[in-house]
């Protein structure tokens, strides 16, 4: 695709969907939107389900509405009228080529897919344009599975808010001498094994983190609620922040203890934040794990990626979601699990490492470049012209 330089266009409309997947997609889609908004000044709507509305409802600046079912092989009706759809990870919502044709499709997990992932009739190889988060190699990697074209963008993160907030959200507070103030980030708790998994992953967490918590070290949680499927037992504060939310606390913190979430480590390496994860969630963390495990000093990335070497790589992903939420069910079973991922995680907490992934962290201005010089250049091209001719 050749690009002409961003032109604004207020005429144009976007909408911007996400796959359910937690709350990364989401949040990368929100990302994409806010910058489509503010610097092109293109009209954005919000469409999701279950996580991906759960997020979108949650910023302070956006309007978001929940996305209607629909006939197999139909596109959404909120879609079809759109001038362009920003789409993460959802091809699903894909149903026609025409608006495959009208589709700018965001990959932010390009790394972890095979083959059988994107068959010749997927929508994937017919929108209009495919854009990667190109982390662990992942355009090279969809070139490899006959994807052509690929754009590489760099890591997707929140662009600031246009003005900032007063003062920090609730529950960061004035910070106790002499204890590490930890974020724990537990985000959207959805993928393909639906709420069950979430749950199981809650109840694993729930018991590292009594574990790992002692008086030198204060706590605060960020997870999703998902209007009370998900709730967390242990006596901790824990709220759904914004994005703009979720970036002061990242300021107020000491060390981020997360599930190993690409838009996580996306967001802690660009500010700078030292980092401690926790067990995945899901298969793209298992996989995200192993890759940060490769090159990290620490002996707790290797012990996380242990338990689930036995899962097969070329299972279906949701095969691997459910092995994935077993293992973790055993795992919230296991004394000695605890127990040694509690001494790894203390030992880390008093040596943290910053996770360095996704610089120069301009991807949501990069994608939506892309959005707007096509949507620019393909109004140019439907304009009628006129010719003056002499008297």
């Amino acid at each position: 695709m050749t690009l002409r330089p961003p032109t604004a266009d207020r005429y144009a409309r976007v909408a911007v969907v996400a796959t359910p997947f937690g709350f990364g997609p989401a949040s990368k889609a929100y990302s994409i939107g806010q910058v489509l908004a503010r610097h092109h000044g293109l009209d954005v709507a919000y469409y999701g389900t279950d996580s991906a509305l759960d997020f979108f409802t949650a910023q302070h600046d956006t309007h978001a509405e929940p996305l209607g079912r629909r006939p197999p092989g139909q596109d959404p009706p909120e879609l079809r009228s759109a001038d362009a759809v920003v789409n993460v990870l959802a091809p699903e919502l894909i149903g026609t080529g025409e608006l495959a044709a009208r589709t700018y499709y965001v990959d932010s997990l390009g790394f972890m897919w095979d083959a059988a992932d994107v068959p010749p009739d997927s929508p994937l190889r017919r929108v209009r344009a495919y854009l990667a988060q190109d982390l662990f190699g992942s355009a090279d990697h969809l070139a490899r599975l006959g994807l052509r074209g690929v754009i590489p963008v760099s890591g997707i993160v929140a662009p600031p808010p246009a003005i900032p907030p007063p003062a920090p959200p609730e529950d960061t507070g004035t910070r106790t001498p002499d204890r590490t103030r930890v974020l724990v980030q537990l985000g959207g708790l959805g993928n393909p094994a639906g709420h069950t998994s979430g749950q199981v992953y809650l109840a694993l967490a729930e018991r590292l983190l009594t574990e790992v918590r002692h008086d030198a070290v204060e706590m605060n949680v960020a997870m999703n609620h998902a209007h009370g499927a998900f709730s967390l037992r242990a006596d901790l504060p824990a709220r759904q922040l914004s994005a703009t939310e979720f970036r002061t606390a990242l300021r107020h913190s000491d060390v981020v203890l997360s599930s190993p979430g690409m838009t996580t480590l996306v967001e802690v390496s660009q500010a700078a934040r030292p980092y401690v994860p926790l067990p995945p969630q899901n298969w793209s963390q298992v996989l995200i794990c192993r890759h940060l495990a490769a090159g990290c000093a620490h002996e707790l990335w290797p012990f996380l990626t242990e338990p689930y070497d036995r899962i097969g790589d070329a299972a279906p992903e949701a095969e691997k979601a459910v092995a994935v939420q077993e293992i973790n069910r055993r795992l919230g079973r296991d004394d000695t699990y605890v127990k040694r991922y509690a001494h790894l995680a203390r030992h880390a907490l008093g040596n943290p490492r910053t996770p360095h992934v996704g610089a120069p962290f301009d991807g949501a201005h990069q994608v939506a470049a892309v959005v707007a010089a096509d949507l620019a250049a393909r109004r140019s091209a439907d304009e009628p012209t006129t010719e003056r001719t002499a008297p």
